[in-house]
């Protein structure tokens, strides 16, 4: 073979696989656009920091595995209020 036609057929293989993994990353940002509308809509419904709570914690059990989180809902919880410097 060639060393044109394999740079030619290796850069459309390289091409192809960054397309669709951009593909992939902009489904990904449109879900997770998504997912933060839907907590945005619970957390708007609560009316104090227990319903706050029960919002965010049916929201995070609800997407919690589509979003495969690394956290765990205590710890995402906690680390919300430890930024905000609410604790």
């Amino acid at each position: 073979m060639s060393t044109d036609k394999y740079d030619m057929v290796k850069h459309a293989l390289l091409d192809h696989v960054r397309e669709v993994f951009d593909e992939i990353e902009e489904e990904m940002a449109r879900s997770h656009e998504e997912k933060y509308a839907l907590l945005e809509d619970a957390l708007d419904g609560a009316s104090d920091i227990d319903e706050l709570r029960v919002a965010f914690d049916q929201w995070f059990n609800d997407h919690t595995e589509e979003l495969e989180l690394e956290y765990e809902l205590e710890e995402m919880w906690n680390n919300a209020l430890a930024n905000a410097e609410v604790v």
